[in-house]
């Protein structure tokens, strides 16, 4: 076939279509030549538009081309252009951009302005990125410059107070992660948000270098969120890290060390008033004194303070390096880094190093590859928990006239004998000998390859893999420190775990502009499965405390698990926006779970929205201070998936034995029943919102009325025990619904030497279980037999539970509703009125969750100076402070707070602090309103003092090889203002509680520290 066409073009058709050709190939060369000839070269300068300073990295492109060039560190630059009817793009990032007809000029002095208008800023949100604008939902984001200017450890912390209707709960312990909460709780369950690293849903969060960050998007409501479908009702998190931009490679460098320090300690009882204390304590619960009160002998003179030898500073420190550049076909952005932070408490610590290359190739017009990737490893030395008591209540219990160490003793350490009548653990022996480590490896990365064969359409495909190992190792030796504390042969458990989740996705995207009717249309179907696996092992060792690895070692017990999960999705959603007026989005997700039963594998979850920008109409032209008026609109439904993996089958235990024939025989029996129906808790989404930009976006406002309703909510379900299963099926039956306000304000000038932006955010959130259907009513953590939570119908998830304390027993008084009360005893108020005090006078007495969160930022400079401040807080929350049930609650031989020091006796009865009686006949320390406190705080997160050296200085002196250099110094919590009467009121959930029935209740965690750094940053 192809010979006959060849030999048809032999005739004179064909020769005239050989001398077209040839005119199209010699046209081909001439035209660069021609073009060639009139080509000239441009330089010139560019500078910030009141001219004080140069700018370096500013890129320049010929419009309608690739080609360009950034201007140097002078802010110089040069490029050739094709003619003089060229016209030079400049931008750069918060500086408006500017186009330049070239004409017959070969010199150009270039002014930018300051972009104070937001409008035109581009956001990331699911599968893709919007003009904000455009955006029709909820969007909050923080930038890499703000993320940066604190000194946290992980990307969760970096958005607190930053973001109006999320609550961050920081852990003070080094390398924990906090509690994050997007517009309050939907669920007893699982209530963590899905964070979603540049295109793949991972974990690991302490492994990602906030340094690496470019921004963080939260997605609160249903038109942002939806597109996650069944990972989406607890919100997302959108994280995107740095790539290259085009330019000369540029080398950064930032470096700080500081000191952190217990900003709070509590007044205990020293010596003397601990003897004196623990004489009346027992005397009235009829009780010796112990042997030691009577003759300390060589402890006479000793007295310990316990807060001293456990706080101490510690150091913190941030390196990071990092080289970026590119150029049109490639870019590029290599980094590493190294963090470590020893905690407040001995015993503590955490370091990660981690190293991330992203790059980007456009290999033609049509193709380009990229890809991300994480490696980082981390190290953590856990505060122990032993006894099942923090290292806060070793602290406060602790005799102060026992010594810390004592080298006659195996292990060198002392703790109280049986003389001394009390058993606490030695907090420092704890710290010192005993090992808790947590080491983790993390490999993150995604590649993608993009094929655009026509303007507007883009197919990408992208693989991505989140890799986790673990390894946890704990070791305590032989040791006797007193009768009381003490290891007759050392222990050894180690752990090994693995998490391996591949993503594989195909997104389709067509962009096109019709007039004035813009259409962005994304089709992705993608899947990501998940395993998990699990080897415990544990052994003893009787002979020596040399070896710490399982060989040769006594009771050697070994376990292991897997959980495999997989979830396929299918992706749609349109966005249409007629003249930058009329705004509308519709998504829509498909997604199948191996989670769920049979009958319910499948769940879609749509989302619609819409806007109006009022400030675009023509009878808004008039009001020349309104830049920007949005009023916008959304409604969806997205899913919590996180339930835990095979729950829809039926239990089997298989830890029973029957007796036949008088031999015992193993058997299995089904403990619970299944439940083929099971789905994903669905939370439908409303939103109502509003964006205001005055004076060219100088002053901006956002409001958001929102209301969630959690659907389906996973509980146990009540059966008759004559059905003889041990646990209650579960079922899809609760009902949770959060209701709230939401408002970001702001202001920016950047005119003049003197200019500052300040931005504030403020959060209302109301939570209510509406119903429990058919489940049963939850109990939260329980201490001495009382649940500190409860969770029924009418009121929020996981209020506080108790008795209300009110007042005190006097001589005299009547106690027939407390039979077992004495003068000085507390009473507690009889709420159902029937003359006894029981379990049924327990009521609610508050909630961890406040009224309102809120958050200011101050950013302002004065030439090469400039300042940051920022300050967080939380209002009208309520704190369980467990702690004073061990400095206050005086139920037994501890030491105590000097708050027991004004405690009732027969001439102190003007008090609210109840007698001291070993016992507690009474139980005036029960779960009650007594230690229910106001947990309301503010706090100065941040103040940075920085110094820019002005760039001549720098040129002079490095010959303009650094391009800039700032040194700041810092201080993290330097105030904090609260009525909490504990450590600190910023109260996570404690290791090992639920953080959905547990949070707020302060067993005596990590306290936070007050740090102080100094820092430096070069650019090369």
């Amino acid at each position: 076939m192809n010979s006959k066409m060849y030999r048809k073009k032999s005739g004179p058709g064909g020769k005239i279509i050989s001398l077209m050709a040839l005119l199209l190939v010699m046209g081909i060369f001439l035209l660069p030549c021609s073009a060639f000839a009139q080509s000239f070269v441009v330089k010139g300068t560019v500078k910030s538009v009141d001219g004080t300073e140069t700018m370096p990295g500013v890129n320049v492109l010929i419009k309608g081309t690739t080609q360009g060039t950034a201007t140097d560190i002078d802010g110089n630059f040069s490029i050739e252009v094709p003619s003089s009817q060229s016209v030079l793009v400049f931008s750069f990032i918060g500086f408006k951009q500017q186009e330049i007809r070239v004409g017959n000029t070969t010199t150009l002095s270039v002014a930018m302005e300051p972009d104070m208008s937001n409008l035109s800023e581009v956001i990331v949100v699911g599968y893709g990125t919007q003009e904000r604008a455009k955006v029709t939902g909820a969007i909050s984001s923080v930038g890499s410059e703000a993320i940066r200017s604190l000194p946290v450890p992980n990307l969760a912390s970096a958005i607190q107070g930053r973001a109006a209707g999320v609550q961050v709960t920081n852990a003070g312990a080094p390398g924990t992660d906090p509690i994050v909460r997007v517009r309050g709780i939907g669920t007893v369950g699982n209530n963590d948000p899905l964070y979603v690293i540049d295109g793949v849903p991972a974990g690991g969060l302490n492994q990602i270098n906030p340094a690496d960050i470019e921004s963080i998007e939260v997605l609160k409501d249903a038109s942002a969120a939806a597109i996650y479908g069944s990972r989406a009702a607890n919100g997302v998190i959108l994280v995107t890290t740095k790539k290259g931009v085009i330019g000369k490679p540029k080398v950064t460098f930032d470096s700080y060390y500081g000191t952190q320090q217990a900003w709070k300690q509590l007044d205990l009882l020293n010596r003397d008033q601990y003897i004196a204390f623990g004489r009346e304590l027992l005397a009235n619960g009829n009780q010796p004194a112990p042997q030691r009160f009577d003759n300390l002998g060589d402890l006479a003179n000793v007295e310990t303070d316990w807060q001293g030898e456990m706080f101490r500073s510690a150091p913190i420190q941030d390196h990071n390096i990092a080289i970026s550049g590119g150029t049109e076909s490639v870019l590029y952005n290599v980094s590493m880094g190294y963090f470590s932070q020893e905690g407040i408490m001995k015993g503590t610590d955490f370091e990660r190093i981690s190293f991330r290359s992203n790059t980007d190739f456009k290999l033609n017009k049509y193709v380009s590859i990229g890809q991300t990737l994480t490696f980082a490893y981390s190290n953590r030395n856990n505060e122990p928990f032993t006894g099942g008591r923090s290292q806060l209540e070793h602290i406060v219990k602790q005799v102060p006239y026992i010594p810390v160490r004592d080298d006659s003793r195996l292990g060198g350490f002392r703790a109280p004998d049986r003389v001394d009548g009390s058993d606490p653990e030695n907090p420092v022996l704890n710290a010192e000998i005993r090992t808790n480590r947590q080491q983790d490896f993390k490999i993150l990365g995604t590649a993608y390859i993009d094929v655009m064969p026509f303007e507007g359409f883009k197919y990408r495909f992208l693989a991505g893999i989140d890799i986790g190992i673990g390894q946890n190792d704990q070791y305590t030796p032989r040791f006797f420190a007193g009768d009381f504390n003490n290891q007759p042969f050392a222990t050894i458990a180690q752990s090994r775990s693995t998490f391996v989740s591949p993503l594989f996705s195909n997104q389709f995207s067509y962009q096109k502009t019709i007039n004035k009717h813009s259409f962005d249309l994304l089709a992705v179907i993608e899947q990501q499965t998940f395993r998990s696996t699990n080897l415990n092992g544990s052994g003893q060792n009787n002979l020596t405390n040399d070896v710490r690895v399982l060989q040769g070692v006594q009771n050697q017990v070994t376990s292991g698990s897997q959980t495999d999960y997989a979830l396929i999705s299918y992706i749609g959603r349109i966005n249409y926006d007629y003249d930058q007026k009329y705004l509308f989005s519709a998504s829509i997700r498909q997604d199948g779970g191996s989670r769920f039963g049979p009958n319910n594998k499948w769940g879609t979850f749509p989302s619609v929205s819409a806007g109006w920008r009022l400030s675009q109409e023509t009878f808004m032209q008039s009001l020349t201070a309104i830049s920007d008026l949005k009023i916008r609109a959304s409604y969806g439904e997205t899913g919590n998936d996180r339930i835990g993996d095979y729950v829809y089958q039926g239990t089997i235990n298989s830890n029973h034995f029957y007796n036949f024939a008088g031999s015992l025989q193993g058997g299995s029996t089904i403990s619970a029943l299944a439940n083929t129906d099971l789905r994903w808790e669905s939370t439908i989404m409303k939103n109502i919102g509003m964006d205001l930009g005055l004076f060219n976006d100088r002053f901006n406002l956002s409001f958001e009325y929102f209301d969630n309703t959690t659907e389906g909510m996973i509980l146990g379900v009540p059966i008759p025990p004559s059905l003889g299963f041990d646990g209650a099926p579960i079922a899809n039956v609760g009902t949770v619904k959060n209701t709230g306000l939401e408002f970001t304000l702001g202001y920016r000038k950047y005119t003049g030497d003197f200019q500052f932006s300040i931005d504030g955010n403020l959060g209302f959130v109301s939570n209510e279980l509406v119903s429990l259907g058919s489940g049963n009513t939850i109990f939260g953590p329980a201490f001495n037999g009382d649940p500190y939570t409860f969770t029924e119908e009418g009121q929020p998830i996981a209020y506080f539970y108790g008795w209300i304390a009110d007042g005190l027993f006097q001589t005299g008084e009547s106690n027939t509703a407390q039979p077992n009360a004495r003068p000085g005893d507390i009473k507690f108020r009889d709420i159902n009125n029937d003359g006894v005090i029981n379990a049924s006078d327990r009521t609610n007495l508050g909630h961890y969750l406040p009224d309102f969160t809120y958050g200011l930022n101050f950013n302002g400079s004065y030439k090469n100076f400039d300042i940051t401040m920022f300050l967080q807080g939380v209002q009208g929350n309520e704190i369980f402070n467990n702690l004073r049930f061990h400095t206050e609650g005086m139920t037994r031989l501890f030491n105590a707070s000097t708050v027991v020091l004004d405690r009732w006796t027969p001439n102190n009865t003007n008090t609210t602090v109840p007698r001291a009686v070993s016992g507690d006949p009474n139980r005036n320390a029960r779960a009650s309103s007594r230690f229910v406190e106001d947990g309301s705080y503010m706090r100065v997160k941040n103040i940075i003092l920085g110094y820019t050296i002005p760039t001549a200085t720098l040129n002079s002196l490095t010959n303009g090889y650094v391009s800039k250099v700032r040194i700041y110094f810092l201080t993290q919590n330097p105030l904090t203002f609260t009525k909490y009467s504990g450590y600190d009121p910023e109260i996570a959930a404690r290791t090992g509680i639920n953080s959905s029935l547990g949070t707020g209740i302060d067993y005596g965690q990590f306290p936070a520290a007050r740090t102080f750094i100094g820092g430096i940053q070069f650019t090369f």
